[in-house]
């Protein structure tokens, strides 16, 4: 009996301003966010999805409710804060372009263990795998969604996959890019996989 979770990442936010919104409120989808979640929905409305799980975030729950529509059958959306972003009070707010100039955000990227950000790598890989095997236990044998972001879904897939967690800084998940995973019955992980619609 096999598990699945696709992770999907929130669609295109509209920021003109260009900032590291974080957990900002305020940051609905774009245009373009709405039109790649309604991709997504379409692409994986042929299989059981029992669920959607998504972070309490507009740009999530938006994205949440847009995958949703193509069902058949209505799906049941939970929020839950597990899902949330990473906690970037540090440096939510600056321009994107000025990130690596803040001695946080650099603190946060470089070292998993840091003591200088209120959520290091290591307490967010930490916290997405307790819920992704909470997940598992409580829905075996099913398929299902949650919408999160994409610093949270990386730090998963590394923490899952036994991968050093300072890696992080040289990959990325695009907006509504979907990674699956896969897992055995004892919940551990079978497979991972990752996919971008076009």
């Amino acid at each position: 009996m096999i598990t699945t979770i696709h992770y999907i990442r929130h669609g295109q936010v509209d920021n003109p301003n260009n900032v590291a919104y974080g957990r900002m409120a305020g940051f609905h989808l774009s245009n373009t966010g709405r039109k790649e979640a309604k991709k997504v929905g379409e692409f994986l409305k042929r299989k059981s999805i029992s669920i959607i799980y998504t972070s309490p975030l507009e740009r999530a729950f938006e994205t949440a409710h847009i995958i949703s529509e193509p069902f058949e059958k209505k799906l049941k959306i939970i929020h839950k804060y597990e899902l949330i972003e990473i906690d970037a009070r540090k440096w939510q707010s600056l321009p994107i372009d000025e990130l690596f100039q803040n001695k946080f955000f650099e603190s946060f990227i470089t070292n998993p263990e840091s003591p200088e950000v209120p959520e290091n790598l290591e307490n967010l890989a930490s916290r997405m795998e307790k819920f992704a095997l909470s997940l598992c236990n409580q829905h075996k044998g099913q398929e299902l969604i949650c919408i999160s972001h994409e610093i949270s879904i990386l730090a998963l897939r590394f923490k899952l996959e036994n991968k050093h967690l300072a890696l992080i800084k040289n990959q990325n998940a695009n907006t509504a890019s979907i990674t699956t995973f896969v897992f055995n019955e004892d919940c551990s992980l079978k497979e991972t996989s990752y996919t971008e619609l076009q």
